[in-house]
């Protein structure tokens, strides 16, 4: 990595900023910009854009380089345009927030050899500048449906996805496996939020993720599994109002909804990006795919510290046993994503 570090500031102060450099143990990210590409969901959303960007601020704060974000529109042409302002606006690294940045990811790498990328959420190698981060959401989910199995009263539970992708996908088949784990007499009931005429917005739309967890608590349901982003919001804003359960997703939500929300399926992208940018401020080579998952806490529940009237400590105990057999690989939990990789 420090081959990287090197050119962004030849790059940026000359060529005799190297004969200063040579002596230098580490390059510093302090003199570097680092670049955030946000999907249309943007900051805000509570959930997968907003605990990314913890991360960056906290490693902002402490390695001293400067942030900046641009946000897309739907559609890789803002995706393209987006990350052009970037590069052009002078970012030495851009972090792009998800499996939909994936190609112009791998274009603004073949152009820009000297600049690096870390692309969160989706694996993508074969390049000397690029990190991707993943995660084990299918560890994540079967736990979820452990929890929401052993909470249910009607055997109905629901699965919210913001579109049929293989990463909701592996959310929904670790979380179906799970419940089925506790009891094979639970039915999971499960929607994607984009299709039909909803184009684009099944994770930006908070009063669509309403309106359909009304529709699945009406029919019984009595707890959801969210994975649905911005529109995921809507989601608990309808658990609160019906009485009735919600597990949120990405970041910490259960303060979202008091009680109500039992807990969220942490995916630390905010530990994730911190730690990629802290080894390249020691100069260390970074590059490939990093994984995280509940062995290495990069996935996890929360504390659930607002549900303890109904995740009882004999709910909790059961938890604790489950994500030690899934660590220990007594239970292995159907991965979507290696599958259909595996496939192609």
């Amino acid at each position: 990595m420090r081959q990287f570090l090197i050119k962004f500031l030849v790059r940026k102060y000359g060529f005799l900023a190297l004969i200063f450099l040579l002596f230098l143990p580490v390059a510093s990210l302090a003199q570097l910009t680092v670049g955030f590409l946000v999907p249309v969901s943007g900051l805000g959303d509570q959930s997968f854009n907003d605990i990314t960007y913890a991360g960056l601020v906290k490693a902002r704060n402490d390695f001293g380089f400067t942030l900046i974000v641009r946000q897309c529109q739907t559609g890789p042409l803002s995706h393209a345009i987006e990350m052009e302002n970037l590069l052009d606006s002078g970012a030495d690294i851009v972090v792009a927030n998800g499996w939909e940045f994936a190609d112009v990811v791998k274009e603004s790498a073949l152009e820009n050899p000297t600049r690096l990328f870390i692309l969160n959420d989706w694996p993508l190698t074969g390049f000397d500048n690029v990190i991707s981060t993943v995660f084990s959401q299918h560890e994540g989910g079967f736990l979820a449906g452990a929890l929401a199995a052993l909470v249910t009263k009607s055997g109905k539970l629901g699965f919210v996805g913001g579109r049929d992708i293989e990463v909701i996908r592996a959310f929904q088949l670790g979380f179906t496996e799970g419940a089925e784990y506790i009891s094979k007499d639970v039915r999971v009931v499960t929607t994607y939020l984009e299709g039909g005429g909803n184009i684009g917005i099944g994770f930006d739309d908070p009063s669509l993720g309403y309106s359909v967890a009304l529709g699945l608590y009406d029919e019984d349901v009595d707890v959801i599994f969210s994975v649905a982003g911005l529109s995921g919001n809507g989601v608990i804003r309808a658990a609160a109002e019906r009485k009735r359960y919600v597990i949120g997703v990405d970041a910490d939500q259960d303060y979202m909804a008091k009680g109500y929300v039992l807990t969220s399926v942490m995916k630390r992208l905010d530990i994730a990006v911190y730690n990629v940018l802290h080894e390249i401020s020691l100069g260390q080579a970074v590059r490939g795919l990093r994984s995280f998952d509940l062995d290495n806490g990069g996935v996890n529940l929360t504390q659930m510290l607002l549900s303890r009237e109904t995740v009882t400590d004999e709910i909790r105990r059961t938890l604790d046993e489950i994500k030690g057999k899934i660590i220990t690989k007594k239970i292995v939990v159907s991965n979507y994503l290696k599958r259909t990789h595996e496939s192609r």
